[in-house]
């Protein structure tokens, strides 16, 4: 009974708060609102590829109509591989990757006023104990968005 009765009096605070212009709460609740800020995400690639997966079209399409609305101000792309084959082609495997990325990001209609592509090929991919990490046939992108 008593917790019922503070929501109650929690919510109308809230409610007149919000009512009276308290910018605090007004700030707060419209960043929980606001789909416009920062965004990480990596993509995986199947083995030798540099084709986005289904489920990676999937994540950019679904990112770039979350941002849409958005001011992004740049967008970030590091290109990674796996040990597999000579570090030559790594290097150039993961600058492909970046570029599908980037490519896939324009396509699905993200304004990208500025971006930044690293390939680093198989840098780190084998661990210190001479562990394999699979999953570094990757993109890591963060989408930097404008206040």
């Amino acid at each position: 009974m008593k917790f019922a009765r503070f929501g109650r009096l929690a919510a109308a605070g809230f409610v007149m708060c919000a009512l009276a212009g308290c910018a605090e709460v007004q700030q707060r609740y419209a960043g929980l609102r606001s789909s416009c800020h920062d965004t990480s995400l990596t993509l995986y690639f199947d083995t030798g590829s540099d084709a986005l997966t289904d489920a990676g079209s999937q994540l950019v399409a679904v990112t770039a109509r979350r941002l849409r609305s958005c001011k992004v101000k740049e967008l970030q792309l590091i290109g990674l591989a796996d040990p597999a084959g000579s570090p030559a082609n790594n290097l150039e495997l993961s600058q492909r990757r970046a570029d599908h990325v980037l490519d896939a990001f324009v396509r699905a209609g993200t304004p990208v006023p500025k971006y930044t592509l690293v390939a680093r090929g198989d840098q780190g991919a084998v661990a210190a104990n001479g562990v394999v990490e699979p999953l570094h046939r990757r993109v890591d992108v963060t989408l930097v968005v404008g206040k």
